[in-house]
């Protein structure tokens, strides 16, 4: 007797083997559609989402080939640094040394797709989403967040201990931040425009090229460069996230560096580090958005610019979130699973994309921090500074430059003029050397614009009575220096004696303060030039034709 069961059991054996069937020859009739062949969509995607774009690559093409203008599509994911392929997208040729040539790319974040927006059709969409977070040890997270740490405090506990033992970190003596830089380091450059967002109080921004510029910007990116400078040689953020993994504790150098929050998860889900966790400093959040953009370019037919809007619109279904949290990423309607102690914070506020140009910006800050400096100015204010230069002479080019180099010139620096003048010892303190307030830098950069030449030329006796000053009121917080702009010559043999005379009396290495001199035109001075090899300064010839190369060397010479 035949039980029922068995009779169901034979009845979805031989539903199985007509479904099948089906799907066979519904692949079959598929294939003996697509008259124009096999074609490749080929998908270059940054580092970290390739992975989670190769399941969905997988699954878009499990119930069946893919046919599009009759051609049998299948997609293939590259994984490419999304600054590489900007930058090759940006020209006529892709770099075959990338991969294949893409139809859609996939770059980190919407900033990296803005960079090469003529080789994009149409607008690009945000797939996943991400924000920059700080990976710290597990302690210093929680301790981070109980003093309620802003992104405008990095600065400050970075080189600071008084500022850890204030928002009760003293054990970890400084932040520890480490900026990598680089390939595959754009977390780094998120993070520093968050700071200079919230240092310059711009809300959700985007942060502009002036904002970039403003001195408390360049000020709290240099600070974070220059104490990540002290902390030695770092590779890519990964590498960075590694070694700190190995020591996630208060003896290590680097204690924090930041990343992808999915680039964390993911490390910690696979067990790649220990001990970790990641803060999100509180403020606008800078997220990468990963955006899928069709490719407009020579290699691009129709039939690719349609299987990659296809591939596009099936990867951000709603059902497909599951596999992209998985990967550790955030989608509108998810967000991935706990991992270890890795809190996953609400991002209320999302700092708005800046442009590439500024990015440019901050990663050039941070390869060349704004050092603070003590600087005791003495500019030649004789009437040869009268001397036709471009389109001004050089008293203008030299309050030009004066103007750009305090522009630029960190808050924490220290400041003062020395100018010639119609004075028993021919020289006057024009602006008293103090801190680079809003104020002072105004006197300086406003100081030469309208000032009276004089018939004198003490550039030696000004030079020793700034040198002497500087040396007396050393600041072993800072490098010292003396910066002499000169045009004229000076014949004042007993003044050049008594240059030298207070050089050898007061150099020291307890109190350097090094002489840098400028001289405008083409002659030299063995004067000058002895009293800046024996400080340890430079003496440059600026040809003043060119304002901009006085510019650029003022500029160097006070940060």
């Amino acid at each position: 007797m035949v039980t029922l069961g068995v009779v169901l059991s034979l009845l979805a054996v031989l539903g199985w083997f007509r479904l099948r069937d089906n799907i066979d020859n519904q692949a079959t009739a598929a294939a003996e559609t697509c008259v124009e062949g096999d074609t490749v969509l080929h998908i270059a995607a940054d580092p970290l989402i390739a992975p989670a774009l190769t399941e969905l690559a997988e699954q878009w093409t499990d119930g069946g080939v893919r046919v599009i203008r009759d051609h049998c599509v299948t997609a293939e994911i590259t994984a490419v640094d999304s600054l590489a392929a900007a930058d090759t997208l940006g020209t006529d040729a892709w770099d075959p040394t990338l991969g294949p040539e893409p139809a859609l790319w996939v770059p980190l974040d919407t900033r990296m797709s803005a960079r090469a927006a003529d080789a994009i059709d149409g607008t690009p969409r945000s797939l996943a989403t991400s924000p920059v977070v700080l990976a710290v040890p597990t302690d210093l997270g929680r301790a981070l967040t109980t003093a309620t740490v802003r992104w405008q405090d990095l600065p400050r506990l970075q080189n600071d201990p008084a500022a850890m033992r204030e928002s009760g970190l003293d054990i970890w003596g400084t932040l520890g931040l480490a900026l990598p830089t680089g390939t595959e380091t754009h977390a780094t450059t998120l993070a520093l425009e968050a700071v200079t967002a919230a240092t310059t109080g711009i809300g959700a921004g985007p942060v502009t090229l002036e904002q970039a510029a403003t001195p408390a910007a360049i000020t709290a990116v240099s600070t974070l460069a220059l104490g990540a400078d002290t902390l030695g040689a770092v590779g890519t953020t990964a590498d960075t996230l590694a070694a700190l993994g190995t020591h996630p504790d208060t003896a290590a150098p680097i204690h924090a560096v930041p990343v992808i929050e999915q680039q964390l998860h993911r490390a910690l889900t696979d067990g790649q580090v220990r001990g970790l966790t990641g803060h999100l400093p509180i403020g606008v959040a800078p997220v990468v958005d990963f955006p899928t953009a069709v490719v407009d370019a020579p290699w691009v037919d129709e039939t690719l610019s349609r299987a990659a809007a296809e591939f596009t619109d099936y990867a951000r279904r709603p059902e497909q979130a599951g596999i992209l949290t998985a990967h550790g990423f955030r989608t509108a309607d998810a967000v991935p699973e706990p991992a270890g102690e890795l809190p996953l914070p609400r991002v209320d506020t999302v700092l708005a994309p800046a442009d590439p140009t500024v990015d440019d910006v901050l990663v050039a800050l941070r390869l060349a921090p704004v050092s603070p400096r003590k600087v005791t100015m003495v500019v030649d204010t004789s009437t040869s500074m009268g001397t036709p230069a471009g389109d001004g002479t050089h008293l203008t080019a030299t309050a030009g430059a004066v103007r750009e180099a305090m522009r630029r010139a960190s808050i924490n620096s220290v400041m003062g003029m020395y100018v010639f003048a119609d004075t028993p010892e021919g020289h006057r303190v024009a602006v008293i050397r103090d801190g680079l307030t809003a104020a002072k830098r105004a006197a300086m950069s406003s100081i030469l614009d309208d000032i009276d030449l004089v018939d004198r030329e003490p550039v030696y006796a000004t030079l020793t009575a700034a040198y002497r000053d500087a040396v007396d009121n050393y600041d072993p917080g800072r490098p010292n220096s003396v910066l002499v702009v000169v045009d004229s010559d000076d014949p004042d043999e007993a003044a050049a004696r008594d240059l030298r005379a207070a050089i050898d009396e007061l150099s020291s290495p307890d109190t350097p303060v090094r002489i840098d001199v400028v001289v405008l035109g083409d002659r030299t001075d063995a004067v000058l030039e002895q009293a800046a090899e024996a400080t340890d300064g430079s003496l440059t010839v600026v040809d003043t034709t060119d304002p901009a190369d006085l510019t650029d060397l003022l500029r160097k010479l006070t940060s």
